[in-house]
This record gives structure tokens, C-alpha cells and sequence, in this order.
């Protein structure tokens, strides 16, 4: 969906507040199928030079499956954002290259598009694995107690790094 910012164009350097909702299409992350709803960006963008201020926060509901049991579960997502688009230019410049213009948030006219803006800053706020909570049985199953044995070079290393064994490996092998 697109934000009208005719408002600053016509007033540089003056804050405008604005509420934009927006739909972010479900997205495949790590081989599961994640979900949103609510998602709302606000806060206050201006214009100045030939570039478009907009700063404000993204609030939204990530909808994915407990790791552990796969029951469904509800993320809250809250992030600020500060963001500058650059006006994209009828007539670029020679020190324009068009890979400079994929790495920065453009616009053209009096609208600007804010879902790829809004699909970014959600999926980067979305946690390495959903859990349903402390209380997850598969999950409280997984985790070790005092009675679960250790293995046998845990016992023999406990202070040394897991990784010393095979330096010496190593070192034995440059020996010969």
C-alpha cells in the first residue's frame, strides 16, 4: 500500500504524522510458514533536500508453531524504525549505478511504497524459533536433568574447550 506524502513535498522540513496499515504476504522462514496480522506502521515522516525522513515504529502479530509441541503461536512485534528514501531521478547521474540504487529506499512522485519497508523490519524482529511458553512439554523434555548421564569427554575435559581435543589431534599428526 502507498503513503501519500504530497503534504511534505509542498512544506520541506515540516513533520507530518502519519498511520499507514499494511498486509505482509506469509513468508518461509527456516522451512516453516510464518504469518501476519495487525501490522501498523506510524510515526512522522518530512522532506527535505531530495530525500524523505520517515521515523516511527512497526507493531505487528507474527503467527507461527511452537518448536518444540508445533501448537500455534503469537508473536508480538514492536521495532522503530528511521529511515531516509532517496528521490529516484528521471534523468540519473553518471555517478548513479544501478547497483548503488538497489541498497537505498527510493520513491518517485508523491506516493511512497512502505511494504517491502515493513516485510524487512518484521521478519528481522522475528525470533530464532517460536516457543508456546516455559511451560512446553516437548520442550521441558528436551532439556537435560541432573540424573541424564554426561558423556565420556565431558568427564575427562571438563574445564578445557570442546574443540582442544582435536588441536591435539593436530599438533600429534605435524609431530610424525
Amino acid at each position: 500500500m502507498l503513503l501519500d506524502i504530497s503534504r511534505a513535498l509542498r512544506a520541506p522540513g515540516e513533520d507530518f504524522p502519519f498511520m499507514h496499515r499494511d498486509a505482509i504476504p506469509p513468508q518461509e522462514v527456516f522451512g516453516e510458514t510464518v504469518t501476519f496480522d495487525d501490522v501498523l506502521l506510524s510515526g512522522h515522516f518530512s522532506f527535505a533536500g531530495e530525500s524523505l525522513y520517515i521515523r516511527g515504529t512497526l507493531t505487528a502479530t507474527a503467527n507461527g508453531s511452537c518448536a518444540g509441541c508445533l501448537k500455534p503461536v503469537q508473536f508480538p512485534i514492536e521495532v522503530e524504525f528511521d529511515e531516509i528514501f532517496a528521490r529516484q531521478s528521471r534523468y540519473p547521474q553518471e555517478e548513479e549505478t544501478p547497483d548503488d540504487e538497489d541498497e537505498r529506499l527510493m520513491f518517485e512522485g508523491s506516493k511512497v511504497e512502505l511494504s517491502h519497508l515493513a516485510l524487512t523490519l518484521a521478519v528481522l524482529e522475528l525470533p530464532m524459533r517460536f516457543v508456546c511458553g516455559d511451560a512446553c512439554p516437548a520442550l521441558d523434555a528436551m532439556q537435560p536433568d541432573d540424573e541424564t548421564p554426561t558423556h565420556a569427554c565431558q568427564k575427562d575435559m571438563p574445564d578445557q574447550h570442546p574443540f582442544s581435543a582435536l588441536q591435539q589431534l593436530l599438533t600429534k599428526d605435524q609431530e610424525v
